[in-house]
């Protein structure tokens, strides 16, 4: 029998992440996933400074640049006209990664399993049926099924990355309370869009956000909210009717309105969800990317928070021989608590970003959302604030004085000095 030291169960961005570190750390990894190979989809095109640091680490951001990612210099957000409210630069930031990177979900994900070391093995097409427990009710091993085949595995430590509706994390007795948001995204692929170049643009409305993002080979994606269930209610012809009206309601959307018609043909409607485990490991199996949480992907931090997750893991659990079960268990203690606690503040902050974005469709909320956008656009030292924390460069908690300056309070350090500007000098 084969001796692994760490199974992996479930290669989406976080398991991926995981698996590859381990496995540089010399560890003998299993990993598996149920499908045959990466699918494309409408979700985590956009790589934070963060994960690009993450990335440079594994030896795989030149790769990704290579294989067509976008830069992202600026996040924008402008009136259904096209006139800028507020921005946040990452050319501000220090260092190399002051920016960010799009690509598409299976892209990224390629890029992770090139990245794979000698150390892991990874098997396709093969389900998770269970943990295995010892004597002691710790996690030490999976049943694995492969067509009708079926097979006992055994490790010191299983990581569960299986996703939101996460087999493992119920059969470890960790339950989470899901809160759907009351509204939807229509996801629409542009092609023929270079003029999109190195901005990600929110577009506030009254009929809620559309965001616009550039992607590889001069195209872009834009995601369009609309009401819960509205898109089951008038079909996918009257979707392709809808979208001539919400175009009309955002002119700024014009220069791409023939891309967004021909990529209504391959259109998705996606919802969102909140929640976060109560535990981020029990009986020795640590929970990792959408098994442990899922914030709103306004904020962009869904995807980039499964690499952060991996990144904390692999990192606490280095020095650890995975034979010394109970320092295994202490740093997984310290990975829980500690991981957990940095989750909680991304989801609050994930949480009130699409609050401002979103919640727009009466006129007070409209009004209320484009005055403190506006207070935001006057206040260069805020924008950096909300910037870097969702940079997953690190937190800089908001003070009760800044909250009152997000809603107008004069600020006498409002505007950045110019060295902070040019040469993205820490504020």
């Amino acid at each position: 029998m084969h001796r692994y030291d760490v199974i992996v169960c479930g290669a989406g961005a976080g398991g991926l992440a995981a698996a590859v570190m381990f496995g540089r750390q010399g560890k003998q990894v299993l990993l598996v996933d149920k499908l045959g190979d990466t699918v494309e989809t409408f979700k985590g095109e956009l790589l934070q400074p963060g994960s690009l640091a993450i990335l440079d680490g594994l030896g795989a951001l030149d790769t990704l640049r290579k294989a067509g990612a976008r830069t992202i210099d600026r996040l924008a957000c402008t009136t259904a006209a096209g006139k800028e409210m507020c921005a946040m630069d990452y050319r501000w930031l220090p260092g190399d990664y002051n920016h960010c990177l799009t690509h598409t979900y299976k892209g990224i994900l390629d890029n992770f399993i090139a990245a794979l070391p000698a150390a892991v093995e990874f098997r396709r097409h093969v389900s998770v049926e269970s943990v295995v427990r010892d004597s002691d009710g710790r996690v030490n091993g999976v049943r694995l099924r492969q067509g009708r085949d079926r097979e006992q595995i055994h490790a010191p430590l299983v990581v569960a990355s299986d996703g939101h509706g996460s087999k493992l994390r119920t059969q470890l007795g960790i339950g989470v309370d899901a809160v759907a948001y009351g509204h939807q995204v229509v996801a629409v692929d542009l092609v023929d869009a270079p003029h999109l170049a190195t901005q990600a643009t929110t577009f506030v409305t009254p009929e809620g956000m559309r965001v616009m993002y550039p992607m590889p080979e001069a195209g872009g994606r834009l995601y369009l909210q609309v009401p819960k269930g509205f898109v089951n209610r008038i079909g996918k012809q009257g979707l392709t009717e809808w979208i001539d009206s919400a175009l009309a309601s955002c002119p700024a959307l014009e220069p791409v309105a023939d891309s967004v018609r021909r990529g209504m043909a391959t259109s998705r409607v996606l919802s969102a969800r909140r929640f976060i485990a109560p535990e981020f490991h029990r009986d020795g199996a640590p929970l990792v990317g959408d098994a442990a949480h899922a914030v709103h992907p306004m904020a962009g931090q869904g995807m980039n928070a499964a690499i952060a997750d991996a990144a904390a893991l692999s990192r606490l659990l280095e020095d650890v021989d995975h034979a010394d079960l109970r320092r295994l268990d202490r740093a997984l203690a310290t990975y829980g608590d500690r991981r957990r606690a940095e989750v909680r503040t991304i989801a609050e902050f994930s949480h009130r970003f699409a609050a401002l974005f979103t919640e727009t469709v009466t006129k007070f909320r409209f009004a209320r959302s484009a005055y403190i956008l506006r207070c935001h656009g006057r206040n260069e030292r805020l924008c950096y604030k909300i910037m870097h924390n969702i940079s997953g460069l690190g937190h800089q908690p908001f003070s009760v004085l800044d909250r009152l300056q997000q809603l107008g309070l004069p600020d006498r350090h409002a505007q950045l000095p110019p060295e902070a500007r040019l040469l993205g000098t820490v504020y």
